[in-house]
């Protein structure tokens, strides 16, 4: 028999792995590693910030342009939909941006954190070695994209049917919470050349824990000035959400 109390209990849990993924930046032989993905999430959140600026100034010239005077009223509420479709596509633009930009350091950062909670993961690789490791780790990381886009299109049209309509914003939630999930645990488990097929079994043998971790990075991500600690965070959390529950399941 399902123990619903204790599913739920470790749920919530599973949400605050990715504080924890804060705490482990702060520790010795981790704060180094944090830097570089740091840098770039700050220089790539600023240029989609004045990229979105300009397209804002465009948007908002053309329907000064072209809506009638007589439609003005409805001015409030297009901009209100356009800031809250802005604010969707921006998180995940940024998310999925600056994993694939900071993949290799992810991946390091990755093997620093579990080494620092198990002493295990340290092997002395070569410059040339992590060089050579790039495009393999980018590859996993387009690999979990091109897993994502049909979904999430299949997703998207759900928004246009009716009566379903009403619960599709909770399942792009829940989805993309589950997205998070498999786009930072895939560094733990790339380090230990885990496939990508069996990386989703052991997820799914661990649906609850996994969603929640997973939720948890979408709520800090919405949070401004934390966002730009979500990207190193969620990998430091999900490498401990790896050590915990997942590599032996």
């Amino acid at each position: 028999m399902i123990d619903w109390g204790a599913c739920l209990m470790s749920q919530q849990m599973s949400v605050f792995y990715v504080l924890e993924g804060i705490k482990l930046l702060t520790k010795p032989g981790i704060k180094k590693f944090v830097i570089m993905p740091l840098v770039l999430n700050i220089l790539l959140f600023g240029g989609l910030l004045l990229l979105s600026s300009h397209y804002y100034h465009l948007l908002s010239h053309w329907l000064t342009q072209h809506l009638p005077h007589w439609l003005a009223w409805l001015t409030w509420i297009l901009w209100t939909l356009f800031f809250a479709g802005f604010f969707i596509v921006f998180i995940y633009a940024f998310t999925t941006l600056s994993n694939l930009i900071a993949a290799p350091f992810n991946s390091l950062l990755s093997e620093k954190v579990e080494f620092y909670l198990t002493g295990e993961l340290q092997p002395n690789r070569s410059l040339s070695q992590n060089v050579a490791d790039i495009p393999r780790v980018i590859g996993r990381q387009l690999g979990i994209l091109g897993y994502y886009l049909p979904r999430a299109f299949i997703l998207l049209v759900l928004f246009f049917v009716p009566v379903v309509q009403v619960v599709a914003a909770v399942f792009w939630f829940l989805f993309n919470a589950w997205f998070m999930t498999l786009q930072y645990v895939d560094y733990p488990a790339d380090n230990h050349r885990v496939s990508l097929s069996a990386m989703r079994m052991k997820i799914k043998e661990k649906r609850l824990d996994s969603l929640g971790f997973g939720v948890g990075v979408l709520l800090l991500s919405m949070i401004p000035i934390l966002n730009f600690l979500v990207m190193p965070a969620a990998i430091a959390g999900a490498t401990k959400l790896w050590i915990d529950k997942l590599r032996n399941s």
